[in-house]
């Protein structure tokens, strides 16, 4: 029987063999990293390590491998690095090596859980787990920065153009692994075939099942709540007045945009039914209005004010890529994600679109130097995007650790009100 990607998992020696050899590799290099104190070079053999370790630790086999090819590729940008004249080079191809490592952990959520992905959702996959995978050895590098007094990280020119090495390596590995598969037609992207679970059983199985609305869990009635976003609400016209008055571009389209954002849920109970409670309202007013009045006033004169926003904003990021998610899971026959990894998901999909969006204000500071127009979004210096990923990812962990029960009933009236949409069904 011809070798499979699933099947190099379960024992085959010869894979094996070639694989842990490429791990010992991994490992001289990762030594000889440490002893010359090279960050990068660091995290990325402990990376590779970690990753290719899953396997044999959880199949308890010393046999079960990473396929080799892969294995194997993610040696290259270490012996690459070793080579490269300098620092800013060696992090370079790191960086975009970084996609092979996504590439690895796809893999790896294919071959040994009950995860399913269709195509286009695997390239996107192993996308935002590259991007997560630079974010965080960004983190790590400016943390240790700080702490040691060093300069690994340059400039914020210099990490914005790591992340885009490695968010577009991800999507050419993205790419790679749908061809990688595309040799082996009769197998899915799933490790054993699943049927598929109904949302009340995935709310039981993940333990969110009859929780009570947020609404309810707020200590104000609900009368008071609804106030509130009447207030909020008036606050964000009033910004959006004066700017007007005083022709001031970024404040009218920043003060009309999240004030539009706060009447989407009436809009979609209204239209389609969906249950949104006065709490998940209120609490989407309140992320709206305080990016607002931080865009109008705040930002520039308060610099907690910016890390404060960014965790709350990422709650919001989190909510939608888990509503996606489910939608897709109930409504695609080739997709589905185990209870137990969807918080895992909502992370990747939060670190992975503040990547995305830092490299979005990136884009617009380039085009305003060039041709000197106002930016509704900019970045402002190295520190500031560092902070923007570590409070995203903290936002990222709350939503994904206590938000998602209150996401239930908007959750399945979604999905509801979808059914047969061409979009959500073959």
């Amino acid at each position: 029987m011809s070798r499979t990607p699933t099947r190099a998992f379960h024992g085959e020696r010869s894979n094996a063999y070639l694989s842990w050899l490429a791990i010992a590799v991994v490992l001289f290099l990762g030594i000889r990293a440490l002893r010359a104190g090279l960050v990068h070079e660091m995290l990325f053999a402990a990376t590779v390590v970690t990753v290719a370790l899953v396997p044999a630790v959880v199949l308890e086999s010393k046999r079960a491998s990473l396929p080799w090819e892969v294995t194997g590729i993610a040696v290259v940008p270490l012996l690459v690095a070793v080579f490269a004249p300098d620092l800013w080079s060696r992090q370079l191809v790191l960086y975009a090596g970084g996609a092979t490592i996504a590439l690895a952990l796809t893999l790896e959520v294919h071959a040994l859980t009950e995860i399913r992905l269709e195509r286009g959702l695997a390239i996107a996959f192993v996308t935002m787990v590259a991007a997560s995978i630079a974010a965080t050895w960004a983190t790590l590098t400016w943390v240790q920065d700080i702490v040691a007094g060093t300069a690994v990280l340059a400039s914020n020119t210099e990490v914005m153009w790591l992340l885009i090495a490695a968010t577009v390596a991800g999507l050419v590995a993205g790419i790679c692994f749908d061809l990688y598969y595309r040799h082996f037609p009769g197998e899915e992207l799933v490790s054993a075939p699943i049927d598929g679970i109904e949302e009340d059983v995935f709310a039981i199985k993940a333990d969110i099942d009859g929780q009570p609305p947020l609404e309810e869990r707020l200590p104000l009635s609900r009368r008071v709540q609804y106030g509130l976003v009447q207030l909020l609400r008036l606050g964000m016209v009033a910004i959006l007045g004066y700017g007007v008055s005083v022709f001031d571009v970024g404040a009218v389209s920043n003060a009309a945009a999240m004030l539009a954002v706060t009447f989407v849920p009436t809009v979609l109970r209204r239209r389609y039914d969906v249950p949104f409670d006065t709490g998940l309202v209120l609490w989407i007013t309140v992320v709206v209005f305080m990016h607002s009045i931080g865009s109008f006033y705040i930002y520039d004169r308060s610099f907690w004010w910016h890390n404060l926003t960014h965790p709350l904003s990422a709650t919001l990021v989190g909510a939608i890529g888990y509503v996606a998610i489910r939608v897709l899971d109930e409504h695609r026959d080739e997709v589905h994600l185990p209870p137990g990894l969807t918080p895992g998901f909502v992370v990747i999909f939060v670190l992975s679109f503040g990547v995305f969006w830092e490299i979005g204000e990136f884009g617009f500071d380039v085009v305003a130097g060039r041709t000197g127009l106002e930016m509704p979004l900019a970045q402002h210096g190295l520190d500031d995007t560092m902070t923007d990923i570590v409070f995203n990812t903290i936002g990222a962990i709350v939503v994904a650790r206590w938000g998602l029960p209150y996401l239930t009933d908007v959750t399945d009236a979604v999905t509801d009100r979808l059914d047969g949409w061409s979009v959500c069904n073959h």
